[in-house]
C-alpha cells in the first residue's frame, strides 16, 4: 500500500527504517502506554506490533515516520482482529492529512478482518476519542495488560452493514 495524501504525506508499508525514526519521536502519552501494555521501551514494543501484524503501515509526512498503524488477525483465517496506532510529536503538523490516512487505513483492515477492536490505556484521553471518531465504541468493563497500575479501555468498531449476528456475537457488540 503506498497511497499519497499530499505532497508531504504518503502512506507506505511499515519496515524498520520506519521504526527507528518513529520510536526516537514517540509521543510520550504513547510510550506510556506501549509501557503499561507490554513492558517494552518503544523501538521494541513498535517491533513487536509489527511482527505480531498482518499488515502494517506508516504515515511519512515530509519524507519522516509520524505515525504508524496495524492490524493482528486472532487467527489466520478469522475475521476479528486486533488495530493499533502509535503517533509521534511530529503528527500535530499533519493533522488533517492524519486524520484522512488513519480514515483510509481503518478502511483497508475492515476489508482484511470485518471485526475490529481496540484497547486504549484509560487515562490517554486524545487516544479514546481518537478511537471514538473513527467509528469505535467502547466495550465491557475496564481490564489489565501487563501490570494492575493501568487500566484498559476495549473498543470495537462498528459493524459492518448488513451483518446478522448469532446470539454470541450480539452479546459482543452490546453497550457495556
Amino acid at each position: 500500500m503506498k497511497n499519497s495524501f499530499s505532497h508531504d504525506i504518503s502512506l507506505e508499508p511499515l519496515c524498520k527504517e520506519h521504526l527507528d525514526g518513529l520510536a526516537r519521536s514517540l509521543r510520550e502519552q504513547d510510550r506510556a502506554e506501549m509501557w503499561a501494555a507490554y513492558r517494552l521501551p518503544a523501538r521494541e514494543g513498535l517491533e513487536l506490533c509489527w511482527r505480531l501484524s498482518s499488515r502494517a503501515v506508516a504515515l511519512l509526512y515530509r519524507g519522516r515516520p509520524v505515525a504508524a498503524a496495524g492490524v493482528q488477525g486472532q487467527t489466520c483465517l478469522g475475521s476479528r482482529a486486533c488495530v493499533w496506532s502509535w503517533t509521534g510529536e511530529e503528527v500535530a503538523h499533519c493533522p488533517k492529512e492524519f486524520w484522512w490516512a488513519s480514515r483510509a487505513v481503518v478502511a483497508q483492515f475492515r476489508g482484511l478482518y470485518p471485526f475490529l477492536y481496540a484497547a486504549c490505556d484509560e487515562r490517554y484521553t486524545q487516544a479514546r476519542r481518537y478511537l471514538e471518531r473513527l467509528g469505535a465504541r467502547r466495550i465491557a468493563a475496564p481490564f489489565y495488560l501487563a501490570g494492575e497500575e493501568t487500566r484498559f479501555l476495549a473498543y470495537v468498531f462498528a459493524a459492518p452493514p448488513g451483518r446478522i449476528f448469532t446470539n454470541k456475537e450480539k452479546k459482543i457488540w452490546e453497550e457495556p
